[in-house]
C-alpha cells in the first residue's frame, strides 16, 4: 500500500470533521487573511443595504386643523396713540361712519390692551399652527398704526379664512368682570350672509372660554353673547366672525390674569377650544 493509501483514512476523517463543524455552526470563522464574500454576491446583500431600506408609513393621520385658515385680529396697535389724527379718520362700516381705529384701554397699572391682545393672538397662532391650521394676523407687530376697522373686517375674506376672531379687552367699572362674545347683528347687504354661521361661532366661542374656566361677564349680555351692528370689524366681514372682550382691564382679578403669562395662556386655550368646537375638529 503506498503512502497515499496510508494517509487517505486520516484525510477523510479530517474533512468529515470540518463538514460536521460547519453544519453544526462550529467555530469556523475566517481568519484576517481569508477573502470575504464579494459585496455583489447574489447569495446575500451587504448589511448596510438591508438596513437602509425605507420603512413604509402606515396610517399616518393629518393634524386636525390641516387645510383650514384662521384670521386673528389683535385689537388696536401700539403706535396708535402717537398718530391721533390718522386713526381718527372716518371710515364707512356698512351702516354709518366710525373712527379708523382707537388707542384701546389699559389696566390701572398701565398694561395696555394692544399689548395684551397681541400677546394672546401670538399664543393662539402657535396653538393653531401646531394643530395644522394656517393663521393670518391683521397686524404683524405691536408698534404700528391701525389698520382701520373696515380693513380688519375685510381681512378674513382677503386671506380666504374660514373664520375671523377679533381679540379685545374692555375698560369698564371696577366691579365689572368677565368675558363677552360679540357677534354681528343684521346689517342689510353686509352681514346677512354670515349671521347664522357667526351665531354658531359665538356659541362655540362662549363654550370654549367656559371650558378654560373663564367667567362670563357680570355686567353686559347676561348669557355672554350679544349682537352688535355698530362695529366695522363685524359689519365688513364676509366670513363668520366674532369679537371677544376677554375681560375688563379695570377689574383687579381680570387685570391680574391678563397681565401674567399663565393667564394669557389660559385665554389662548379658551379661544382655541372655541374655534375647534365651531369647526368640529
Amino acid at each position: 500500500m503506498n503512502r497515499w493509501s496510508n494517509m487517505r483514512p486520516a484525510v477523510l476523517a479530517g474533512l468529515f470533521g470540518v463538514v460536521l463543524a460547519v453544519t453544526a455552526g462550529g467555530p469556523l470563522a475566517a481568519s484576517d487573511d481569508t477573502p470575504s464574500m464579494s459585496p455583489t454576491s447574489p447569495l446575500t446583500a451587504p448589511a448596510e443595504t438591508v438596513q437602509s431600506q425605507p420603512t413604509p408609513l402606515v396610517g399616518t393621520a393629518a393634524l386636525p386643523l390641516t387645510g383650514l385658515v384662521i384670521a386673528l385680529d389683535p385689537g388696536h396697535n401700539g403706535g396708535n396713540a402717537a398718530h391721533a389724527a390718522r386713526i381718527a379718520r372716518r371710515v364707512f362700516v356698512g351702516n354709518g361712519w366710525k373712527a379708523c381705529n382707537t388707542v384701546g384701554t389699559s389696566t390701572r397699572r398701565g398694561y395696555p390692551e394692544h399689548r395684551f391682545t397681541f400677546a394672546v393672538a401670538l399664543r393662539v397662532k402657535a396653538r393653531l399652527e401646531a394643530l395644522g391650521a394656517t393663521v393670518r394676523l391683521t397686524r404683524q407687530t405691536d408698534n404700528g398704526v391701525g389698520p382701520c376697522v373696515d380693513v380688519r373686517g375685510r381681512f378674513g375674506a382677503r386671506v380666504s379664512a374660514d373664520v375671523t376672531i377679533s381679540i379685545h379687552a374692555d375698560g369698564s367699572a371696577l366691579s365689572h368682570r368677565g368675558f363677552v362674545v360679540m357677534k354681528p347683528g343684521r346689517v342689510p347687504r353686509y352681514t346677512t350672509d354670515i349671521l347664522a354661521r357667526s351665531s354658531r361661532l359665538a356659541t362655540a366661542m362662549r363654550a370654549g372660554l367656559l371650558d378654560a374656566g373663564l367667567p362670563i361677564a357680570n355686567y353686559y349680555a347676561a348669557n355672554g353673547i350679544v349682537s352688535r351692528t355698530d362695529l366695522g370689524t363685524l359689519n365688513m366681514s364676509d366670513v363668520p366672525v366674532v369679537m371677544v372682550e376677554l375681560g375688563n382691564m379695570k377689574n383687579a382679578g381680570d387685570a391680574t390674569r391678563m397681565s401674567g403669562a399663565v393667564g394669557r395662556d389660559r385665554y389662548a386655550a379658551g379661544l382655541v377650544a372655541g374655534i375647534r368646537r365651531y369647526l368640529g375638529r
